[in-house]
């Protein structure tokens, strides 16, 4: 019996390792860059070290500083000086001092590639996921309209329908402003300048 509780308490002991977490180990690290390339959509260009990318880095007046990661592969909105259109399409490549951009020509049925270049951009169109302002951007206009317009064609404390009141729209209009807000932290319009500077970076 005693060796039977002995045998025990050994295996017990000798898998405590394989229930707990692995230990640290710098050589299993994976690098922020390929954590980077594995996500986005199914159209980034995965490639070995040494991978040229465009990065963003933003410092709004409403935020804090972010950066920006775009991939060749990538979707990217932007617009050009003297330039009155506004792009959104796919990075097909970037260079030290530029980047193209893969336009369909329907008029002759063929992929044309333009080239970009950083100092040409004046202005990129950004998102980013913030919990819970995020989800909240396109909800709290709702809500306020919805308010708004119950208090509307409901009967309220004088008896009639198709009023309102000032307080009523205080409300609804405080929650649409919320929400304009929570879109503006989400959606971001940033203008190529000392705060807001495009670079290019490569993998490693």
């Amino acid at each position: 019996m005693r060796q039977l509780v002995l045998l025990v308490v050994l295996l017990f002991f000798g898998n405590l390792s394989a229930w707990s977490q692995d230990h640290y180990d710098p050589r299993k690290v994976v690098p922020s860059e390929e954590l980077f390339l594995k996500q986005g959509n199914a159209s980034r260009v995965i490639a070995t070290p040494g991978q040229k990318y465009l990065i963003l880095d933003a410092s709004p007046v409403i935020g804090g500083f972010h950066r920006y990661r775009f991939f060749p592969g990538d979707n990217i909105k932007f617009r050009m000086y003297n330039e009155t259109i506004r792009f959104d399409e796919q990075i097909a490549s970037v260079t030290d001092s530029s980047f193209s951009i893969a336009i369909i020509n329907e008029a002759v049925g063929r992929m044309d590639y333009q080239e970009i270049l950083l100092k040409d951009v004046r202005l990129m169109k950004v998102s980013k996921r913030i919990p819970f302002i995020s989800q909240l951007a396109p909800l709290l206009p709702f809500a306020g309209l919805l308010y708004i317009g119950a208090d509307f064609f409901n009967k309220g404390v004088d008896n009639k329908r198709f009023t309102t009141d000032g307080s009523s729209l205080i409300v609804g209009g405080s929650l649409m402003a919320a929400g304009f807000v929570c879109y503006k932290l989400t959606f971001a319009s940033l203008k190529i300048n000392g705060r807001n500077k495009l670079k290019v970076l490569e993998t490693y």
